[in-house]
């Protein structure tokens, strides 16, 4: 059942979401929220890394969405991020910038509070 979750919601995540159809790379995060966090602590989190992110990156354009899921396996707590990037460049200065910087470690270790994270893919994105 966790296999066919995984599948259904990575399916979803490569033909885009909402706006995020023209990002060139697709970074994948399957997780959980941590112990005593909510959907909310893991919003606010997630807005700072992409705000942070998009400051900190030549030409910004990342983005991210946080998936829930709506029908097959539905177990309190499971979500996914995924991120756009306009290119790998981005990628790579989004992940150095984070590992670089006070700030970017904060919102790290902010985000780490507020999930489990046990699978990160990064997928090259088509757009048909």
């Amino acid at each position: 059942m966790k296999s066919q979750f995984l599948k259904v919601l990575t399916l979803i995540c490569l033909l885009g979401v909402g706006g995020t159809a023209s990002a060139e790379f697709r970074a994948v995060w399957i997780c959980s929220l941590a112990d005593g966090k909510t959907l909310d602590d893991v919003r606010v989190a997630n807005s700072k890394w992409v705000e942070f992110v998009n400051a900190n990156v030549d030409g910004g354009g990342i983005s991210s969405h946080i998936l829930t899921p709506v029908f097959g396996d539905v177990t309190a707590g499971r979500f996914i991020y995924s991120d756009g990037f306009p290119t790998m460049a981005a990628w790579s200065a989004a992940r150095a910038s984070m590992q670089e910087s006070d700030e970017g470690k904060a919102i790290d270790a902010e985000l780490n509070e507020a999930a489990e994270c046990s699978e990160h893919h990064l997928y090259d994105a088509e757009k048909s």
